[in-house]
């Protein structure tokens, strides 16, 4: 049966195989380079060209990156019970000896073994080269909605996920481009209510503190401390009040931001709201669990969909 299986899905495998290992080995290459682009950069002024070419690149692939789960879901989740349904081969398969629960289980326990492995792969590749650009860029993957669906272990869950979003589609609307169409249509809006969600699954942690303990302002919203929503501040009221209104306040020409001597000397504090360094795995645990629990509910809405099919 799993030869079966392999021999009606080989070329699909082998081809998002092909992609995700080009995928792969292009950010290796351009992360490969990075540390000596930098220091190039930082010992011969005004020579960087080699890190804008490799930062262009790098941004250019992270992009193209997050289609490849909608693409997963459209090229290979769609067709996979749809095209059987839409050419009738399917009532061939419930026909045989084999046990439809049997015959599902491994088709898409294969599929779904390889979906994980291969964005595993990216994963892992985009969390080593993200922080070669971090270190210059503020390319860290916690709070960087586009980094973060790459990195580390989601992007396994996130492609595990985009197949059966197309898998369930293809069993109940049983024609391929239909089920393309709307595939496209459902992803998009998943992707989106997902990143949306995210910045909700942890309640942050709220921290006043003065010119010792101040945060630089401005400061990018993923960098190495964690991911910062926002910063504002506190008069001697206790009003709050945003950068620039403190800045008006501490009346300094030079900067347009409030700095560490502004504080001290005028008494505001710093209120930042973020999520700790540490909480990355735990937003990536989160993130990925809730992919992978609304994933079983297809599979099992699948299954169900199979059983019942003529």
């Amino acid at each position: 049966m799993l030869w079966l299986v392999w021999r009606q899905h080989r070329w699909q495998l082998l081809a998002v195989a092909a992609v995700a290992a080009a995928y792969c080995g292009y950010l290796l290459w351009i992360g490969w380079g990075v540390p000596a682009a930098i220091d190039e950069c930082r010992t011969v002024v005004g020579v960087c060209d080699a890190y804008n070419l490799a930062k262009s690149r790098w941004d250019t692939a992270i992009l193209v990156g997050n289609l490849l789960p909608l693409a997963v879901g459209v090229f290979w989740g769609a067709p996979l019970l749809a095209r059987e349904v839409e050419q009738g081969t399917i009532r061939l398969v419930l026909t045989q000896s084999v046990s439809r629960r049997r015959w599902l289980g491994i088709k898409l326990g294969l599929v779904v073994a390889a979906a994980a492995a291969f964005g595993l792969a990216v994963g892992t590749a985009v969390g080593w080269a993200a922080p070669r650009f971090g270190v210059v860029s503020g390319d860290w993957p916690f709070g960087n909605d586009v980094l973060f669906s790459q990195a580390g272990a989601l992007p396994a869950a996130t492609w595990v996920f985009a197949l059966l979003v197309g898998t369930a589609l293809g069993a109940v609307l049983r024609r391929v481009m239909t089920t393309v169409a709307v595939t496209v249509v459902v992803l998009v809006l998943g992707f989106v209510g997902l990143v949306a969600l995210r910045p909700h699954l942890i309640p942050p942690v709220v921290v006043v503190a003065g010119a010792e303990h101040m945060v630089r302002d401005p400061w990018p919203e993923a960098s190495e401390l964690g991911w910062l929503y926002r910063v504002s501040y506190l008069d001697n009221d206790g009003r709050e009040v945003t950068s620039a209104t403190a800045g008006e306040i501490c009346a300094d020409p030079a900067n347009t931001y409030p700095t560490a001597e502004c504080l001290a000397r005028t008494g505001l504090r710093q209120r930042a709201v973020y999520q700790p360094l540490d909480r990355y795995v735990w937003f990536q645990a989160a993130e990925a669990g809730l992919l992978l629990v609304v994933s079983a509910g297809l599979a099992l809405a699948v299954r169900r969909r199979l059983a019942n099919a003529v």
